[in-house]
């Protein structure tokens, strides 16, 4: 099997030097005849001044959600206060209902005084 690659080797060499010639010469002209891609010193500022408002940016949306997640936390605090005052004013409303279903059988003075005590 060696044999056999150092027989190819020694009848071909001519032309396997002559393609690895090809092959560098083809590489050392794509090298050379490709344009470098250069940016500018101004694109590479309006690249770095865009890069400092997109962080500013960031920033003004971190103080936004600081702020969403501070108005969310009032929010949660109001409605606990509601859902309280609603429960103060369902039993308010049962002490009144029974009240004012007792009212029949009131007398003009006791009338008079529930309503004084009611609305004070």
């Amino acid at each position: 099997m060696v044999q056999t690659i150092l027989n190819f080797l020694k009848g071909n060499y001519k032309t396997l030097i002559k393609a690895a010639v090809g092959i560098f010469i083809l590489y050392w002209v794509i090298y050379v005849l490709t344009p470098t891609m250069q940016m500018s010193v101004q694109e590479k500022q309006k690249i770095d001044s865009l890069n400092l408002m997109i962080k500013d940016i960031y920033k003004e949306q971190q103080k936004l959600d600081s702020s969403i997640a501070e108005y969310n936390n009032k929010i949660d605090e109001v409605d606990n206060h509601i859902d309280k005052i609603k429960g103060q004013k369902t039993i308010v409303k049962e002490i009144y209902h029974e009240e004012i279903n007792r009212v029949d059988t009131y007398t003009d003075n006791d009338v008079d005084s529930f309503f004084a005590n009611r609305y004070k």
